[in-house]
């Protein structure tokens, strides 16, 4: 009868710890991002398939479309904190400012450290190292450079396999591709550099602040000041009236099918490796084009250009995360480390390359179809370990970046001159600046 009792007790016991045990097998953690429209689900995959690799660990992705990085404080103050963010567009290094994230190498010890910084490119941690800490990892980075329609080249006299490579060049070719109507308006223009000072300046060869973050100098750069007159030259060379008809002809929505480039109303447009996929997802059939080896760019410019900002893109751990060590395994697995077949996916479904210093994952035999089936991201990826980038980190990242954005409406609709609209925005970004550093 004892002996009853006692396996009665074990066998009850047993049954009784089972579902604790199995309730116990992953930590629960939340992703928060920006990514909506065909992007969530896409970012919900990612955690998906980070959770069937992790035997501790379950993602939960959650979209945050709007004030993300107000709704990320308020989650702070209050004590209910997501455990990894990221942060497109909201800066990491104005949350470092305010004391609202982990830093990163706080977290992992220092040969953990050290062996992600031997296999990542530098520019994963160093667009986040600031004040001696590094805020982030940032899991990709957008490459440009210059699509070309091979056809358009052909009909109006130029060899497709020869495109600009400096900006004389570009120049001549976008006036020769300009198509205008019976009333002398523009059907298809050629070129004009749209997507503004921040590039084209970076191509020009010139700086928007200083190495420490705390200074704005793209005022007082001349090849910043050279980049934003030679935008505007062309509002003057076609006409700013009719440059201004031609852009609202084409509607607010710019992307898939209504790319001005993919519907063919642009010969040559500046653009990131993301396009590729547009091209085959949307290009009407017989849709022939190229891409340069990398932006055209004038003498004491930048060859293999490419701008990487504290304030794109960035995974963080804020602060007050219940799981930071959890969170930043996930981030680490969202760039690739010691999951290169799953990086591989990742690439796949967002065009976003692989960031591994040795390219491990850019050999991967289960990634060469892909490659084989658009060699173009070849051209891009040449580009991005060309080493050609320029770190721009700054707590004032996004106003930055919308007050060079109005900078540059001014001078290409003619309302200011380039000096002037470049120094008037300079003070308001240090104005912005120096308040965030006081606080």
């Amino acid at each position: 009868m004892f002996k009853r009792l006692v396996v009665g007790l074990m066998v009850g016991l047993l049954i009784i710890s089972i579902p604790l045990i199995v309730g116990a097998e992953k930590v629960q953690i939340t992703y928060w991002h920006q990514w909506t429209g065909q992007w969530t689900p896409v970012l919900a995959d990612i955690a998906k398939m980070y959770n069937e690799k992790s035997p501790d660990v379950e993602v939960k992705a959650v979209c945050v479309p709007e004030d993300f990085a107000q709704r990320l404080m308020t989650a702070i103050t209050i004590g209910d904190v997501p455990d990894v963010v990221s942060l497109t567009g909201s800066g990491n290094l104005m949350l470092a400012e305010k004391e609202s994230l982990i830093p990163v190498d706080t977290i992992m010890s220092a040969e953990e450290l050290q062996a992600f910084k031997d296999w990542a490119m530098p520019v994963v941690w160093e667009v986040n190292d600031y004040k001696g800490h590094i805020w982030g990892i940032t899991p990709y980075i957008d490459v440009e450079s210059l699509y070309y329609n091979k056809t358009m080249f052909q009909e109006a006299g130029l060899d497709p396999e020869k495109p600009p490579l400096d900006i004389v060049t570009l120049d001549e070719f976008a006036q020769k591709l300009t198509v205008y109507d019976a009333r002398g308006n523009i059907d298809r223009i050629g070129f004009y550099p749209n997507w503004g000072t921040w590039l084209w300046g970076t191509v020009f060869g010139g700086d928007l602040v200083n190495e420490t973050g705390d200074k704005v100098v793209f005022h007082e750069d001349p090849k910043i000041l050279a980049a934003l007159e030679w935008i505007t030259s062309y509002s003057k060379v076609f006409d700013v009236n009719k440059i201004a008809a031609f852009e609202s002809g084409l509607g607010e929505e710019r992307g898939g099918i209504l790319d001005p480039f993919i519907s063919e109303r642009k010969a040559m447009e500046q653009q990131g490796q993301w396009v590729i996929i547009n091209i085959a997802n949307y290009a009407p059939e017989g849709f022939s084009y190229g891409i340069t080896p990398y932006l055209p760019y004038p003498p004491g410019g930048r060859e293999n250009a490419v701008l990487c900002r504290s304030a794109y893109g960035v995974l963080a751990i804020p602060e007050g995360s219940k799981h930071p060590r959890e969170g930043l395994d996930f981030a680490k697995f969202w760039v690739g480390y010691d999951a290169p077949e799953e990086r591989s996916k990742i690439f796949e479904w967002g065009a976003w390359m692989p960031l591994d210093n040795k390219q491990e994952v850019w050999n991967l035999e289960s990634l060469k179809p892909y490659l084989t089936q658009y060699p173009q991201f070849n051209i891009f990826r040449n580009i991005l370990f060309a080493g050609g980038w320029t770190v721009m980190k700054t707590p004032a990242d996004s106003f930055l970046f919308d007050r060079l954005g109005a900078a540059n409406d001014y001078a290409r609709l003619l309302q200011k001159e380039p000096k002037q609209a470049l120094e008037d925005a300079a003070k308001e970004v240090q104005q912005e600046l120096d308040r965030l550093l006081a606080e």
